[in-house]
């Protein structure tokens, strides 16, 4: 059991960051050679791009573990805020602010409904 979940979650949050990377690399583009700035996007992109790229992580965790959605995808979020905190808090020397709280619980709570949302449209009854 806890390396099915291990392993599920680790399947969610990989899935989660390559479509972050890529979506990253789509606005990056489009800022280098269209018009846009990042004064005109602001952090709203990046926010909209983190949820679902968590909420399908979510899903694939909740797929692949086939049961106790909420658990495996709430956990899901959880690690992947917790290892993007560590980044911050290691990394860049910041401390957990007022947003990135809100961030934590906005992420942990879109990849629990993954995670549910994954259990019950994957698995065959």
């Amino acid at each position: 059991m806890t390396k099915k979940w291990l392993t599920s979650c680790s399947y969610g949050i990989i899935t989660a960051l390559l479509l972050i990377v890529i979506a990253a690399f789509v606005l990056a583009t489009l800022l280098k050679w269209t018009s846009l700035s990042e004064a005109m996007l602001g952090s709203l992109p990046m926010l909209i791009v983190s949820l679902v790229s968590l909420f399908i992580g979510g899903i694939v965790a909740g797929a692949k573990m086939k049961e106790k959605g909420l658990i495996t995808g709430l956990s899901t979020g959880f690690i992947y805020s917790l290892l993007i905190y560590l980044y911050l808090f290691l990394g860049l020397d910041r401390s957990l602010t007022g947003t990135q709280f809100f961030q934590i619980v906005a992420n942990t709570a879109v990849t629990g409904m993954g995670g549910i949302i994954g259990v019950n449209v994957f698995v065959k009854k």
